[in-house]
């Protein structure tokens, strides 16, 4: 075969495999447009009715330290039902102890609505803390915590615990 009829039979045939070579991002239905958002695998979120738990996470202190904080947001998105934080529990590993605390040491956090959505930062610059005693779980492990509320009932949530380094440095218990 002459060197150019080659070259004309490659280019046609990589100009032919093109469609097929890209077609997982072709169409409503590619995999390319159902992926899930980013996100830095440590937080978790959940929701119930219209109170959403928005990147939760738990930091915990440094080497055996039992105590630890979460960090994360609440969001209600209902534009005429108030809800209340009522409270939270760790109920796997247990024995811990949860204590919530706000604006004036308010054990429970109001949740008001009627706008478009209302949001509670919990932790990292925030004016609520949620801090944890007792919490036996190791870095990178998984602790099931349930948040309250009063009228969205238990929302229970699968969460990674880490240690207060990189960008959780200063986030730790009892510290934010």
């Amino acid at each position: 075969m002459p060197r150019t009829a080659w070259r004309r039979s490659a280019a046609v045939l990589a100009l032919a495999l093109v469609p097929v070579l890209s077609a997982c991002s072709i169409g409503v239905n590619a995999g390319t447009t159902s992926q899930g958002p980013s996100g830095n695998g440590a937080s978790a979120n959940s929701s119930s009715g219209d109170i959403a738990l928005r990147g939760i996470t738990i930091v915990t202190g440094l080497g055996q330290s039992t105590k630890a904080t979460i960090i994360g947001t609440i969001v209600n998105q209902s534009l005429s039902q108030d809800d209340v934080l009522t409270g939270v529990t760790v109920t796997q590993p247990s024995g811990a102890t949860v204590t919530i605390s706000g604006p004036e040491s308010a054990t429970s956090i109001p949740l008001p609505s009627g706008r478009p959505t209302s949001a509670v930062r919990i932790g990292f610059n925030a004016d609520v803390k949620v801090d944890i005693t007792g919490l036996k779980v190791d870095p990178t492990a998984f602790a099931t915590v349930t948040f309250t509320f009063q009228k969205a009932g238990a929302v229970p949530v699968s969460v990674m615990a880490v240690p207060p380094v990189g960008i959780y440095a200063g986030l730790g218990p009892f510290l934010n």
